[in-house]
């Protein structure tokens, strides 16, 4: 009986060890599994995610603080406004899923949806519906007392009539005061960003480009984004107040046509100035030049890519510290450079193939009809970006 009791004993001690440290591990995953999206975790080129925002809606003349729920938001994610209606007087990063703006609605906006975006520093732009709703009308306060119902009549009262009062000469009237007209104020001068060209003004799908922004009030930390979801902000450089370089990326399933490229200071002030997606660097249309007028050139048809250039594909186990250059598509040919110098120049109609070397490492080789081949490989050495810029690069290929 006594080494039965103790069998049990022991039976159940092990048995709540067990229990416990199940308990445990339990516990850690559930704890992680609801742990919150870390803002450090977030890259800037991170595409935000918008689940909802509270409210929804406001009247014109309105002043509104908003919440935007939802993921993906980096450190330095803004909101922006694609209409002259809405206008973002502030907008700050509560965390990885939530974002607040102050909007101020136009006293003159009309009912209507329209669309707020939201961007990280390095992203394309997500979009979200914002009603403006028509407000209920304030009437004046004269008008409203115009308008009140009278009261009802006093029955006429028989009043004494005034006693006569004695007429006394007039005093001579004060000679008139000369007032001087005011000074007229010259308008202040706007402080916000200010677009004066965009070079290229339009770009074809699929393609790597730089746009030369010109203009004035660039400041340090100025952003740029666009109401295309297509078109991806790849790095922005800032040579000077009145000078933007801005390195571009549009999917070859953007879509096509006219946008909206929105310029934004830290303080929020910001411009908007108009862009537009061509299929495959054709210009739409509307800018197609007339008969009597010259043939532009189309500054859109010119590609860049980080690359390096690899005389062996073994080597791009060794390109680390080496000089990273670029590949260049423009006027017919596609050039190689590094440091400014051109080592590659060569016809597109002299290319046979463009090809990945292989689907697990991130090069591909260009090999021309008298059968010399070069080898390159993004800058990024990834495979994903290889095989998109071999596919870029194809396009450019006269059929």
């Amino acid at each position: 009986m006594i080494c039965g009791a103790f069998s049990l004993a022991r039976n159940w001690s092990v048995s709540r060890l067990l229990l416990g440290t199940l308990m445990i591990c339990m516990t850690a995953a559930v704890s992680a599994l609801g742990a919150p999206q870390a803002g450090s975790d977030i890259p800037p080129d991170a595409t935000p995610q918008i689940q909802q925002i509270t409210p929804d809606h406001a009247a014109p003349g309105d002043h509104v603080t908003v919440t935007i729920q939802g993921k993906n938001f980096s450190e330095g994610a803004y909101v922006t406004s694609v209409s002259a209606a809405i206008h973002v007087e502030s907008s700050k990063r509560v965390s990885a899923t939530e974002l607040e703006a102050q909007l101020g609605i136009n006293g003159s906006a009309q009912p209507g949806t329209l669309s707020l975006l939201v961007s990280n520093p390095a992203s394309g732009a997500a979009e979200i519906a914002f009603k403006i709703v028509a407000g209920q009308a304030v009437v004046p306060a004269k008008l409203a007392a115009e308008v009140k119902p009278s009261a009802p009549a006093t029955p006429a009262v028989h009043a004494t009539p005034p006693p006569v009062q004695e007429v006394r000469p007039s005093v001579p009237a004060t000679p008139a005061v000369h007032v001087a007209p005011p000074v007229p104020v010259a308008p202040a001068t706007p402080t916000g960003p200010q677009v004066a060209s965009i070079e290229p003004p339009r770009v074809g799908l699929g393609f790597d480009v730089d746009l030369k922004i010109t203009g004035k009030n660039f400041v340090t930390g100025t952003k740029v984004s666009f109401a295309n979801t297509g078109i991806r902000v790849m790095g922005i450089t800032s040579s000077s107040s009145t000078e933007l370089t801005v390195h571009i990326k549009v999917a070859s399933d953007a879509t096509p046509g006219r946008t909206s490229m929105f310029v934004i200071n830290p303080d929020d002030s910001e411009v908007e100035s108009p862009f537009e997606v061509t299929t495959k660097g054709t210009p739409s249309p509307q800018a197609l030049p007339t008969p009597s007028s010259p043939t532009p050139v189309a500054s859109a048809d010119t590609q860049r890519y980080d690359a390096f250039h690899l005389g062996n594909p073994a080597e791009v186990f060794q390109v680390h510290g080496k000089v990273k250059g670029a590949l260049i598509v423009s006027s017919g040919t596609l050039k190689y450079e590094e440091d400014g110098k051109t080592l590659i120049n060569i016809s597109l109609s002299e290319i046979r193939e463009i090809k990945t070397s292989s689907i697990a490492t991130a090069t591909f080789h260009v090999t021309l009809t008298s059968g010399k081949t070069f080898h390159f490989a993004p800058g990024s050495l990834r495979p994903a970006d290889a095989r998109n810029m071999v596919d870029s690069l194809r396009k450019a290929l006269p059929h």
